[in-house]
């Protein structure tokens, strides 16, 4: 360092030396976890979960997954459309997650490209 240390002005992005990590020391000296986060395994395992719920007075455990579907068919039944819509998708598309050959597309639109980190100037059709 340039710099003696009574010149060292501690501040905002200026930590105390004796705070500072040390040269040839890791801030994260176990490294990355062992194992990768795997979305799709984490998915079925939140949708197996098993939940509480209580029917008729009568309390079980059921996978949140069926308690979804349920709750999506009783609101289908009430007329909610939306509800129904997002149901009768579930029922296409089980088939093939189970086969694992889903395969997920997005529109085009500023709210994809923002969710995918697309910048708009750099998307076609916008020059």
């Amino acid at each position: 360092m340039s710099r003696s240390t009574k010149d060292y002005e501690i501040g905002r992005g200026r930590p105390p030396k004796a705070t500072q990590w040390k040269k040839g020391k890791s801030a994260n000296p176990g490294g990355l976890s062992s194992r990768s986060v795997d979305v799709a395994e984490t998915i079925d395992k939140l949708l197996l979960t098993p939940v509480k719920i209580t029917v008729n007075g009568d309390s079980k455990r059921v996978a949140a997954l069926k308690v979804i579907l349920e709750q999506l068919w009783n609101k289908g039944i009430e007329g909610d459309r939306r509800a129904m819509a997002v149901f009768f998708r579930w029922l296409e598309l089980a088939p093939q997650v189970a086969d694992r050959t889903v395969e997920i597309t997005f529109a085009d639109s500023e709210y994809t490209r923002t969710f995918t980190g697309q910048s708009i100037a750099g998307s076609p059709g916008n020059e």
